[in-house]
């Protein structure tokens, strides 16, 4: 399914010159991509995979970086987005002219490096993501998105780059968990003092399904905030009827929301099918080159090239 939305945004999308980084060209550091570890509220041990932006800490330039969090397919691990996070770390002509990406790619719960919950009693167990469940689904929301939030904000007060810019790629089951956190994202208050929310400004959503598992796409639905101020893409494989219904049922509430104009004459909205029955990890599998092409095209076109306000999250730390 392409829309005529979605026709025009990609003739304009093809027509521009990407931008990025390449991998270890960093001006402000000599070091390419870094594992992190985190530790989340309920004690699972997550791993994720930093790519960092060639800019120089502290600088303007650093501050308009744009985030971007890559959350992989059910038992698929972060390592299924090599090529996407290549693409956004890409060589460019002239670095001083084009917007830049930072990439974090985590591994959630249950999967790949992400497997070990310490309890409160002390006591260790392992997670498999073939026994993820419905609350599995919801802890990686409530607190494995948290946990990276968090360690979002203390690089965005580093100021390695702009949290405001925020990006999310979700394949399958990880679209599902990027739509619904940041629907927690679009809900937070604003604060006279300080920012805690709405930070989210893109969704790359990869065969998402209307439920997912017991994880539904109901209250992202219902956030008028999320829907109408956050640019979306939607991809998925053409030649299977149920992502197809759920496709244009999740374009169906998105529409109205994004008339072509808002950013270069192009909608903030478009879905891509590519003709097979693949979705999720699968279709990035095989179609990962054109895949993480045009994602990366949406993301510069709809959210790296804007300049957005950089805003210090210290009072936000515990």
């Amino acid at each position: 399914m392409l829309s005529h939305h979605g026709l025009a945004t990609i003739a304009l999308l093809l027509a521009m010159p990407f931008s990025g980084r390449a991998f270890g060209q960093s001006l402000g550091s000599t070091s390419g991509p870094e594992v992190i570890s985190l530790v989340t509220k309920d004690g699972v041990q997550l791993t994720m995979t930093y790519y960092p932006s060639a800019e120089r800490p502290g600088t303007p330039a650093a501050k308009q970086v744009t985030p971007v969090v890559l959350l992989h397919d059910l038992k698929d691990t972060r390592a299924t987005f090599g090529a996407l996070a290549a693409q956004l770390q890409a060589p460019v002509d002239d670095p001083a002219t084009r917007p830049t990406f930072a990439v974090v790619a985590v591994d959630l719960r249950g999967h790949g490096d992400s497997t070990k919950q310490l309890l409160p009693n002390g006591a260790q167990q392992e997670l498999d993501a073939a026994k993820i469940n419905p609350a599995g689904l919801a802890a990686m929301v409530a607190f494995d998105m948290e946990a990276v939030r968090s360690w979002l904000v203390s690089k965005n007060d580093q100021g390695v780059f702009n949290l405001n810019k925020l990006c999310l790629v979700g394949a399958g089951m990880g679209a599902n968990v990027a739509a619904n956190w940041a629907a927690q994202d679009w809900a937070a208050p604003p604060l006279a003092v300080v920012k805690q929310g709405q930070d989210v400004k893109a969704l790359v959503l990869i065969s998402p399904r209307w439920t997912f598992r017991g994880l539904t796409m109901q209250g992202p639905m219902q956030q008028q905030g999320l829907k109408q101020n956050v640019a979306w893409l939607i991809l998925s494989g053409a030649e299977d009827a149920d992502v197809a219904n759920d496709t244009r049922r999740l374009y169906a509430q998105l529409v109205r929301f994004h008339p072509e104009g808002k950013v270069a004459g192009a909608s903030g909205l478009n879905s891509i099918a590519w003709p097979t029955s693949l979705q999720g990890g699968k279709l990035l599998a095989q179609n990962g080159a054109s895949i993480s092409e045009q994602a990366a095209k949406f993301l510069t076109l709809h959210v790296a090239s804007q300049e957005l306000p950089w805003i210090n999250r210290r009072d936000r730390l515990p």
